[in-house]
């Protein structure tokens, strides 16, 4: 076919077909305003309730912590950020007590503990071995002990160095 100004015209398949004989009628959306209504409020009920859990758990608690991991592993901690900040700062003002409460050899405590408050940003040592002595302590060890212990101590402090290194990169 010939359009205007002498010009060919495209006839395209897909765009010339007849309408169809159902019509629009199975375009019409039911509207969904109510419905989304009650899912609103069913996620605000939901989240209360889960907040509720968290204020009423026993503070510095096993509980609390694993109630703070099911919460993050569901991947809805932003609702409840607060909340969680608030929890773990209480356990960590008082954490070489509160994880002495617990057996040291319990794995589960020590490493969600561990995980969770890390995490977050506070500093919990692994425990693997103890802190570097303070600069004036090494200065005094130094020039106090005799040259075999001076140099085991500098090995078990160089090594010390060395995991601290390993486990931040």
């Amino acid at each position: 076919m010939v359009g205007f100004g002498g010009e060919m015209e495209i006839t395209r398949r897909c765009a010339n077909h007849h309408p169809s004989v159902w019509g629009d009628h199975f375009l019409a959306y039911a509207n969904l305003s109510r419905a989304n209504e009650w899912e609103e409020k069913e996620h605000e009920d939901q989240k209360g309730g889960v907040r509720k859990m968290l204020v009423m758990a026993p503070s510095k608690s096993l509980q609390k912590l694993e109630l703070i991991n099911t919460i993050q592993l569901l991947g809805v901690a932003y609702h409840f950020e607060h909340n969680i900040e608030e929890s773990l700062s209480e356990i960590y003002n008082d954490y070489e007590e509160w994880i002495g409460e617990f057996d040291e050899s319990d794995l589960h405590v020590v490493a969600l503990s561990f995980r969770l408050l890390r995490q977050q940003g506070y500093y919990v040592s692994s425990g693997m071995y103890p802190p570097p002595p303070p600069p004036y302590l090494s200065w005094l060890m130094e020039t106090s002990t005799p040259k075999r212990e001076k140099s085991f101590e500098k090995r078990g402090l160089h090594r010390r160095i060395e995991c601290d290194m390993a486990k931040t990169e």
